[in-house]
């Protein structure tokens, strides 16, 4: 959006963004439920059916069902606590801090480079079309090295 902003005027562009997340929602509905839900919810012929649909009809999923049926049984354990369990005294501290941090992130960091690069770019002497687009391609490089860093962290596994 950094480089479609730049050439057309906001009133279009705002309608321009909603395309994807419209998009987005379209699609929602074709997403099967996840094989940890179908445990969950007591569905076994679909989960079994889900697991031979992702790995072949020709494998052997008992190994991977046990493991689904484990892993959903030791998160029932889990969840008796309840997320008020969070706010004892013992973490005040770490969620003070968390919180700090989370603002700061958003009162100094990329959020407000992105809303006054115009500005800080035509100070600096650039024109603010050039630094939008630098700005732009800056973006588009940390998230191709982000999906890099999880690929190769994926690759480890």
């Amino acid at each position: 959006m950094f480089v479609v902003g730049s050439f057309v005027h906001w009133r279009t562009l705002a309608p321009l963004a909603t395309i994807p997340a419209l998009l987005q929602l379209l699609l929602l509905f074709f997403i099967p439920e996840s094989l940890q839900w179908l445990e969950k919810f007591g569905c076994e012929k679909e989960l079994e059916a889900a697991l031979l649909c992702l790995r072949g009809d020709k494998a052997d999923i008992s190994h991977e069902a046990i493991e689904i049926k484990d892993y959903v049984e030791s998160l029932k354990i889990f969840s008796s606590e309840g997320i008020l369990d969070i706010f004892q005294k013992k973490y005040v501290w770490p969620l003070l801090t968390v919180a700090g941090v989370l603002v700061l992130m958003n009162l100094g960091g990329i959020n407000a480079l992105t809303y006054y690069s115009g500005a800080i770019f035509v100070s600096a002497g650039v024109s603010s079309m050039v630094g939008l687009i630098t700005l732009a391609a800056t973006q588009i490089l940390k998230v191709r090295q982000r999906i890099q860093s999880l690929q190769a962290g994926k690759a480890k596994d």
